[in-house]
């Protein structure tokens, strides 16, 4: 699609400051305009940029407004964050809680994917607390258990792996796309993931767009007051007519529906102990930026 003599393009890949971009069958490595690192401006894995040509040289000139982003894995305009884990290394649920926080403010589909179904099934204490108001999916890499499901969550979508290191989000890659990208299994050791994946790339499969992203272990909670947690609670959200007071933070608060679902068993447990700990880990942010 040419723009005034400028062709917007789809940024596929970032190894230092290359930007591979890529329309149709056409791609090119550019550079991007230094007023980008002057204003601080980043370009992610994802962006549509507007990218001119100068003496041979491909630049991007404009990076054209996004619908959406994540902070880490770092990309923009994407449907679907397929959230990776499985029975070892053992899954980080505290992150995958906040990956999916951080979709249902960016208005993307989180599907949680449980890999590894080979060598064990999925945890069902994942799959009950999860599975009422997400996608979940059980799949295996090695024998491609559950792909049918998984492929039709990538179909003629632009979505992102994320995760833990060794969770087998590149032997997923591999399965998928039939290609041969490097993977490790964990650390003998620590029973760690080892991270094989250095940069963010997207691959076009079944009509779409699959990202690879880099193994994590942190992450940057989106900019929300610690009060407006409970409306990106999709388990939450039925019960909170019920509460007492309109405004139940589901803290502490008296004749609260959402404790007492915790207690009775109907509401996970640990789903709900983590949000305490993102509702603490939001109050203490905000406490710093207004101290």
């Amino acid at each position: 699609m040419s723009v005034s003599g400028a062709e917007i393009m789809t940024v596929t890949k970032i190894l230092s400051n290359d930007y591979t971009v890529k329309e149709g069958g056409a791609e090119f490595v550019a550079k991007a305009r230094g007023r980008f690192r002057s204003k601080g401006t980043d370009i992610c894995v994802g962006d549509r940029v507007k990218v001119v040509f100068e003496g041979g040289s491909a630049i991007i000139d404009e990076v054209l407004p996004r619908k959406n982003s994540l902070k880490r894995p770092f990309v923009s305009n994407i449907d679907s964050a397929l959230i990776v884990v499985a029975k070892e290394p053992k899954p980080d649920m505290l992150l995958a809680d906040k990956i999916i926080l951080n979709c249902f403010v960016e208005g993307i589909k989180p599907v949680l994917v449980y890999n590894k179904c080979d060598i064990s099934g999925p945890d069902e204490d994942i799959f009950a607390a999860y599975s009422p108001f997400m996608t979940c999916i059980a799949v295996s890499a090695k024998d491609k258990t559950g792909f049918e499901a998984l492929e039709n969550e990538i179909r003629s979508k632009t979505v992102c792996l994320a995760g833990q290191s060794a969770v087998g989000k590149t032997s997923l890659m591999n399965a998928i796309l039939g290609l041969d990208l490097k993977t490790d299994g964990l650390s003998k050791k620590i029973s760690r993931g080892k991270n094989t994946t250095r940069h963010v790339e997207i691959y076009e499969a079944l009509g779409g767009k699959v990202m690879d992203t880099c193994g994590f272990s942190m992450l940057t909670l989106v900019n929300i007051e610690p009060d407006e947690l409970k409306y990106y609670y999709e388990d939450f959200l039925p019960l909170q007519s019920s509460c007492r007071f309109t405004a139940c933070s589901h803290i502490n608060e008296p004749d609260c529906a959402v404790l007492a679902a915790v207690e009775s068993g109907s509401l996970d447990r640990g789903r709900y102990l983590r949000y305490l700990e993102i509702y603490k880990e939001l109050k203490e942010e905000r406490k710093k930026a207004y101290d």
